[in-house]
């Protein structure tokens, strides 16, 4: 079993399962171009993409919260309507959608609480890929950047709302609040996703 503090316990050989069974579904074209499940990959080192992400907050400071963010909730509603087209029921695809990352690389991702009607959502992910390589590998990430949030959080709102008008309703405004942070000194990362309050 990987040995984390967490409710889900998923075996190393499920893990390597699970990436066996993505990269079985890998296609390469005559021109030399991976697909799965007929969109184009490449396999970028978690050190190259995350010194571009370093740059980003360099770049953006603050304001990668108003202009970057909102557009990763489309990542979010993308996959959880992907795992519901594919069966998962509205109900069930956060959950799903933890499974989805676990042999990615992404994290071993639980959902801890789902209540689609409130609605209130908790979701933690453990190693996470930013988090860590930033714990790693930024000095006073704090200092550094103050502003500082996961990516994570926005996904997992797009992963809301796709589950909430698959069910057959308006979604509220949601929100999201990462209340533990690998980054930051905590043990994994946690959000909280939930409707806006007025």
């Amino acid at each position: 079993m990987v040995n984390h503090p967490s409710s889900k316990k998923v075996s190393l050989e499920a893990l390597k399962a699970g990436l066996k069974s993505i990269l079985d579904e890998v296609k390469v074209d005559e021109k030399w171009r991976f697909f799965l499940n007929g969109v184009r990959y490449v396999f970028v080192p978690q050190s190259m993409m995350m010194l571009v992400f370093e740059e980003i907050l360099n770049v953006l400071g603050a304001t990668v919260k108003t202009m970057l963010w909102p557009f990763i909730d489309i990542s979010g509603y993308t996959v959880a309507n992907q795992l519901m087209d594919r069966g998962a029921p509205p109900e069930k695809v956060i959950e799903a959608y933890a499974d989805f990352n676990d042999p990615r690389g992404w994290g071993l991702t639980e959902a801890v609480k789902t209540d689609l009607e409130k609605p209130e959502v908790v979701v933690r992910m453990h190693n996470s890929y930013f988090a860590s390589w930033l714990r790693e590998n930024v000095k006073d990430l704090t200092a550094k950047f103050p502003f500082y949030e996961c990516p994570w959080g926005p996904n997992w709102i797009g992963a809301v709302r796709a589950a909430i008008e698959r069910s057959g309703r308006q979604p509220p405004k949601l929100v999201y609040k990462e209340v533990k942070c690998l980054a930051l000194g905590d043990d994994y990362c946690e959000w909280y996703i939930g409707g806006e309050e007025e």
